[in-house]
């Protein structure tokens, strides 16, 4: 007997917009051979990234099919040269030309991990009923590093609808120990037998 937690996981397939930001960021990556230079570009990069999201509509506005090519990159120039470092103009340029500024929040999350995983170190999404304090998150922090046998980088989040227990999210896979999710569980197993019984 154990009191381990009895921990599902699920495969999360990515969506084709995640698997292009992945080839954004990758091919930014491989021009940043410094960590700390990489460092810095990620943080960038977020930052720029819910800087628009805060500006509805700027995406879509150099995605726009009313413009053409041209005018897309000459819009980006204007708005970014001198304002970002010259790696994050370059993508920037490549992506309003093609169109797809509005993978700038994707790019922006794959470029961090695939940043992390250079590093050694490795994503995981914790998402809690209750927020965790320091105890709690350093608990959390060595039982994955054991696990993963690499540096967790913890990203915390909370979902008072959990009830407890807690799901953590790796790359594309979703390990889930939550209440809900074991209330879910029972309730289909009392569903299935009453249904059962309720047979001749």
């Amino acid at each position: 007997m154990t009191d381990q937690p009895d921990v599902r996981h699920e495969t999360v397939l990515k969506p084709a917009g995640e698997s292009l930001a992945a080839v954004y960021a990758a091919a930014l990556l491989e021009t940043l051979p410094l960590d700390e230079e990489a460092r810095a570009v990620a943080a960038e990069l977020g930052k720029l990234a819910a800087l628009l999201d805060e500006e509805a509509g700027f995406e879509a506005l150099l995605a726009g099919a009313l413009l053409t090519r041209r005018e897309r990159v000459e819009m980006a120039g204007r708005v970014f040269h001198g304002r970002v470092s010259q790696p994050v103009e370059a993508l920037l340029g490549v992506m309003a030309e093609a169109g797809r500024m509005e993978l700038l929040g994707g790019v922006a999350r794959t470029f961090r991990a695939a940043m992390h995983r250079r590093e050694g170190k490795v994503e995981v999404q914790v998402t809690t009923a209750v927020p965790l304090d320091e105890s709690a998150r350093r608990h959390v922090r060595e039982v994955l590093a054991e696990a993963l046998r690499a540096e967790p980088v913890l990203s915390l989040r909370v979902d008072r609808g959990l009830l407890g227990g807690m799901t953590l999210r790796i790359g594309d896979q979703l390990f889930d120990a939550s209440v809900r999710t074991e209330l879910r569980r029972l309730q289909q197993r009392l569903a299935e037998e009453l249904t059962a019984e309720a047979q001749p």
